[in-house]
C-alpha cells in the first residue's frame, strides 16, 4: 500500500451494471483520476457512448450516486458505467 501512495496510484474496483462488484483484481490508474481517466484505459468507444457512471465510495455523498465524465475518483472506490447501446 505504501507503494502504491507513493507512486500516486489509487485502485478502482469495477461493478457491472446489476452484478457483483469484482473486489479481487481492481483497476490500477493515477491519480489524480476522472471517471473519463478510466472510461479510456478501458475501451476507446466509452467516452463516445457514455450516459453516466455510479460510484460508491469516498468520492461521494452516498452510494450508487451518479456522476459524470469529470468526476474526480478516490482510492477503493466502486465504479459502474453505463453507455448506450
Amino acid at each position: 500500500d505504501a507503494i502504491y501512495d507513493e507512486l500516486g496510484f489509487i485502485r478502482v474496483f469495477l461493478k457491472p451494471v446489476g452484478g457483483k462488484a469484482d473486489l479481487e483484481e481492481p483497476l490500477i490508474v493515477r491519480a489524480p483520476a476522472t471517471v473519463e481517466d478510466v472510461c479510456n484505459k478501458l475501451h476507446r468507444d466509452f467516452v463516445e457512448k457514455f450516459r453516466y457512471a455510479k460510484v460508491w465510495g469516498s468520492s461521494v455523498k452516498h452510494d450508487a450516486q451518479r456522476v459524470g465524465l469529470p468526476h474526480a475518483l478516490n482510492d477503493g472506490d466502486i465504479l459502474t458505467i453505463v453507455t448506450r447501446a
